[in-house]
């Protein structure tokens, strides 16, 4: 046998053992694509349900209190001495600061007679309210007018939550109806829907609402928080979780993907009613609440598709 006979033969037998492994990777990769087209796209389901839904709206809110003494000066002249600091209790009747008279401060031996008295040149403010000391603009020996403000007594109990509606639901929302009030902190705390001010912001078409905390709270004023109000409730709602409806990029139009049998899953276009953070409303078509609809991995699955339910 000559080289060139010697090198022929282990080219063929090369060839023939890469013809091998060829055909084997090839039928390895036929049979799963078969086992993979028998078995389906992975998926999970979930059944329709029927119960009442209610639609709701969520705004931003802020608090504030509504019950405020606003203390002024009630004589012109100098801040003589302060009882109270900012975020001091205060009880009505309870003195608050002193001023001195201009004239008693050049002169401190000025004594007009007042009466049965001697007046010295002092007036004492007073508090004509319960609360907090919330302001207080001036210090000792600042020279303050007549009727100008010192300082703002709030009443924690007057703790309100102010609320701007679009003027297109107002007339969804219901007085006297409980809400959720969302604070900054996660925590969430019932309200009451309590009054409607009958007057609407010229440049936003806001109508304010008030709101009134159902539990003993203790937030500051000017805290922003949310409000999420209930707008309709719409019994015995046809619904389905929302990660079970599909859209295309537009979201004009919206699908399902519903299974005929146990592997079979088909698109079904939908008509949607209200919505809330989990579920949506299915006007149309009318499910049997024993139809399983896919909930996870019908993404991108065509009209018809072969499916394997997983859970």
């Amino acid at each position: 046998m000559n080289q060139f006979e010697k090198y022929f033969r282990n080219f063929k037998t090369k060839l023939t053992l890469l013809t091998i492994a060829v055909i084997f990777i090839s039928c390895s990769q036929a049979q799963k694509e078969a086992d993979s087209l028998k078995s389906g796209a992975p998926v999970q389901v979930t059944k329709p349900k029927q119960m009442d839904l209610t639609e709701t709206i969520e705004l931003n809110a802020n608090t504030i209190f509504l019950k405020k003494e606003i203390v002024r000066a009630t004589f012109q002249g100098f801040i003589e001495k302060i009882n109270k600091n900012i975020g001091d209790e205060v009880k009505t009747g309870e003195l608050l600061l002193q001023i001195k008279t201009k004239e008693s401060a050049a002169d401190d031996s000025l004594k007009v007679a007042l009466g049965t008295g001697m007046f010295q040149g002092a007036i004492n403010i007073s508090a004509r309210s319960n609360g907090i000391v919330t302001a207080l603009n001036y210090h000792t020996g600042d020279f303050v007018s007549e009727g100008e403000e010192i300082a703002i007594i709030s009443n924690p109990s007057s703790l309100r939550i102010t609320l701007n509606v679009p003027y297109q639901y107002v007339s969804k929302i219901n007085l006297h109806r409980q809400c959720e009030i969302f604070l900054p902190d996660g925590k969430i705390v019932p309200a009451t829907i309590q009054k409607m001010i009958p007057s609407v912001d010229p440049v936003s078409q806001t109508q304010t609402f008030l709101l009134h905390l159902d539990d003993s709270v203790n937030l500051p004023e000017n805290l922003n928080v949310n409000a999420r109000l209930p707008l309709r409730t719409i019994q015995d709602a046809q619904v389905l979780p929302l990660s079970s409806i599909l859209s295309n990029e537009t979201q004009d139009e919206f699908w399902i993907m519903k299974l005929v049998n146990d592997t079979t899953a088909v698109r079904m276009d939908i008509t949607k009613g209200i919505e809330t953070d989990s579920l949506v409303q299915i006007l149309d078509p009318k499910f049997n609440l024993t139809d399983n609809i896919i909930l996870d991995g019908a993404f991108g699955l065509p009209d018809t598709a072969k499916v394997l339910i997983t859970r």
